[in-house]
Formats: structure tokens, C-alpha cells, sequence
């Protein structure tokens, strides 16, 4: 959504402030899985929320953000011919595209492969974790804020980068649930992507990539809890059909949502707080420390908050 915690607060702020339609990225949000997941534990199909895993996992011969011959079209290819001093179309503002990042020399790795650098991204977790926590964020019904977040990982594979190719994210939240998100961009095996309730679990991902189709979700009833589950649901396991919205569903509800003034999927409050957990992941893995979110002051902060 954003570089840094604070432009997402703003944002959302200025969303509310102007009454304007602001429609998050992450297409995925739109798919129909999650929303069918929401009802599941709307109904209490699964009892206490009790925790949600995802992962996002690649693989590729060169490293990710990388020009691969095995990934489709020219990606992240570079092209020698454009920079500060190109011309016509090669012409490059560097200036203009640093911001507010460090100032520095023109250089072909950062500006085509910018996702590689801290100043410009913060790896996995920025690019590719936010179609992860997003999504789970509509599937618990009330988008939160984290109580405590912590990240590990390294450059096991690939050190042409300052980001972390393989990165994994631990995230408790005050209404009593956990997150565990997997990823490394130099193993392709992805897990599961569920959720564990206290009473039965939502397998939304049985292949494990968020950004995959799929047909349905499962919700099993635990062993201990399957004489409530069947006389409740009538049975201790079912496959729940999931509708398939097309890629320009994202798009459509953005439309809709000017014409009805209903807030859109992924809305600017929803984002904000799905930011906030991934943005304190790059800060954890930073620091090597873990990481606490004050609700009320809308902070990162070192010491647990009252809740």
C-alpha cells in the first residue's frame, strides 16, 4: 500500500477526511474464497479463531526481481540504453524517482530492479506478503491492528539484494489470535494457506499460493469437537463451492463502489492496518528485535501496550 506505516495512516486519514472511494491494490481480496471463508466463521463453524497461516514461495535460476529466461516477458530485464542521459523514451528523471530516498548515483540494479533494495521496498514482505495478510484481514471479519510482531529469515541463496530472500513473519493480535506467514524466493513449495479455529479449520488454499485459483474451500470439524460439528452442520467436513469472479473483479467492485459510495473490497482502513503488520516485519528483521503496536498512539513501539 505503502513505504512506510505512517503514509498509511495518512492515507486513510485523508480518505476518511474527503469522502472520497479509495480501493486498496491486491486484486486478490476480490476472489470469493475469502468472503466465503468470513461467513464460515461468521456462522461459528470453526469456534475461537485461534490462528491463520500463509506463505508465498518462488524459485527462479537467476533469483527473484532478477531477469530469468524461464519467467515470462521482460520483467525485470535492464535496459542498457536508458538512464539520465537517455533519450526520448530512455529518458530516466533519476532525481525525480529517488524521492525521498537516499540521494545517489544513477544505478541500471535499482531503478529496474528496485525491489532488491531497502530504500525502495521491503522484499517479500511488501511485495508479495500483502496478498497474504489482506486477504486474512476480510476473512476475520474486523480488519486489526497487531499486538506483537517478530521476523526471521536471511540471504541464503541469492546476495545481489539487501532484502532477505527467504523471510518468515510471526504476528499475535489483542483479540486473541496468531499469524504465521512463510516465504523464501529460492524454494518454489508453498504450504497451506488456513485457518484454525478452537473448534475446526478453513483450508482456503489446499495448493498454498494466495494468488492461485481454486474452486472451494474446506471446513473440518476437530475430532474432539465432531458430535457439535454434525449435529449443528449435519456433517464433520465440507467442501464449500467458491465463485469464480474472473481477473477484472477487483476492477468491477472499484466501479461499483464510486457509483454506490459503499466502501470497495480492500478499503483505505483495511489496507492501513494489513500495512501495519507487514511493515513491522521489515522492521523486526531489521532490528532483530520484536515489535509491539500502540492501538492508541498508532506507533510501533518496544514495550507490550496496555490492552
Amino acid at each position: 500500500m505503502t513505504h512506510t506505516i505512517e503514509e498509511a495512516r495518512l492515507v486513510a486519514q485523508k480518505v476518511k477526511q474527503s469522502g472520497r472511494v479509495l480501493q486498496v491494490g491486491s486484486q486478490t481480496t476480490s476472489a470469493d474464497q475469502w468472503w466465503k471463508a468470513r461467513k464460515a466463521i461468521e456462522d461459528g463453524m470453526i469456534g475461537k479463531l485461534i490462528s491463520s497461516q500463509g506463505s508465498y514461495h518462488r524459485n527462479s535460476l537467476n533469483g527473484e526481481w532478477n531477469w530469468t529466461p524461464e519467467r515470462r516477458g521482460d520483467g525485470w530485464r535492464i535496459d542498457p540504453d536508458a538512464g539520465p542521459n537517455g533519450k526520448g523514451v530512455n529518458y530516466i528523471d533519476w532525481n525525480m524517482w529517488l524521492g525521498p530516498a537516499e540521494k545517489r548515483s544513477f544505478d541500471p540494479q535499482r531503478y529496474f530492479r528496485f525491489r532488491k533494495f531497502w530504500d525502495y521496498s521491503g522484499g517479500v514482505a511488501t511485495d508479495l506478503f500483502y496478498h497474504v495478510v489482506a486477504p486474512l484481514q476480510i476473512c476475520w471479519g474486523e480488519a486489526q491492528f497487531p499486538y506483537r510482531v517478530s521476523a526471521g529469515g536471511g540471504i541464503y541463496a541469492f546476495p545481489d539484494r539487501e532484502v532477505p530472500d527467504t523471510f518468515n513473519v510471526m504476528a499475535d493480535f489483542a483479540k486473541g489470535h496468531s499469524l504465521i506467514l512463510s516465504s523464501s524466493m529460492a524454494n518454489s513449495t508453498h504450504i497451506p494457506g488456513l485457518i484454525r479455529g478452537q473448534e475446526g479449520t478453513i483450508v482456503m488454499v489446499d495448493h498454498g499460493r494466495f494468488e492461485g485459483e481454486t474452486d472451494h474451500i474446506t471446513v473440518s470439524s476437530e475430532r474432539i469437537y465432531r458430535d457439535k460439528f454434525v449435529k449443528k452442520f449435519g456433517y464433520q467436513s465440507v467442501d464449500i463451492p467458491v465463485e469464480d469472479r474472473g481477473c477484472d473483479a477487483h476492477m468491477a467492485n472499484f466501479f461499483e463502489s464510486i457509483r454506490t459510495r459503499e466502501q470497495p473490497r480492500l478499503d483505505a482502513e483495511t489496507g492501513y492496518r494489513a500495512q501495519v503488520t507487514i511493515s513491522m516485519a521489515v522492521q523486526s528483521y531489521r532490528e532483530g528485535r520484536v515489535l509491539y503496536f500502540d492501538p492508541e498512539k498508532e506507533k510501533v513501539v518496544y514495550d507490550p501496550p496496555k490492552v
